[in-house]
């Protein structure tokens, strides 16, 4: 079946990105996959699936990790899609990532809670100076729905198709 990436499925002009992680599931060094969408005007524009560089010790920061990385993305797409669009960047919304582990975002959005986080690589914390200054905002999605999801596991035939779709994938049509 051949599919053709689709864009105006919504009337949505803003960049949202989807976050999903895949705890140790590398079976010969326990690495932890991350996997990113971002989406304009219903069509996927940025995508990434990718054995991350260090051995997660938690589910929570397997997640953490993937919005981290996630994050410098949404910044560089935010910045982009001013220079396309009529809007001067301080008009455009904030970046949202939507994350399927209220865990992490607790993470992400409270930077005194460090028991937790003292081991994770600096780089990575980057993420809560975003969100602090309002640069970036990071939202609660149902892992039902979450479109990165694909990236990062096999799914059931029935969903891979719904959120193949849901990321502008569709059946290419005769012309």
């Amino acid at each position: 079946m051949d599919t053709q990436l689709t864009f105006g499925s919504t009337t949505s002009t803003d960049v949202e990105g989807y976050t999903d992680s895949d705890y140790a599931g590398n079976a010969d060094n326990r690495k932890s996959t991350s996997g990113y969408i971002f989406t304009y005007g219903g069509g996927a524009i940025s995508w990434r699936s990718k054995l991350q560089e260090c051995t997660a010790l938690s589910t929570i920061e397997a997640e953490y990790i993937v919005a981290s990385e996630a994050a410098k993305e949404a910044i560089w797409l935010h910045r982009l899609s001013a220079d396309f669009g009529t809007q001067s960047r301080t008009d455009r919304p904030t970046p949202t990532i939507y994350c399927d582990s209220q865990s992490a975002i607790h993470l992400i959005n409270n930077p005194v809670y460090h028991a937790k986080t003292k081991h994770i690589e600096v780089r990575y914390h980057h993420i809560r100076e975003l969100v602090t200054e309002k640069n970036l905002e990071v939202r609660k999605i149902d892992t039902e729905v979450n479109i990165a999801d694909c990236l990062t596991k096999p799914l059931p035939d029935q969903r891979f198709r719904a959120l193949r779709t849901k990321m502008g994938l569709r059946q290419a049509t005769e012309q």
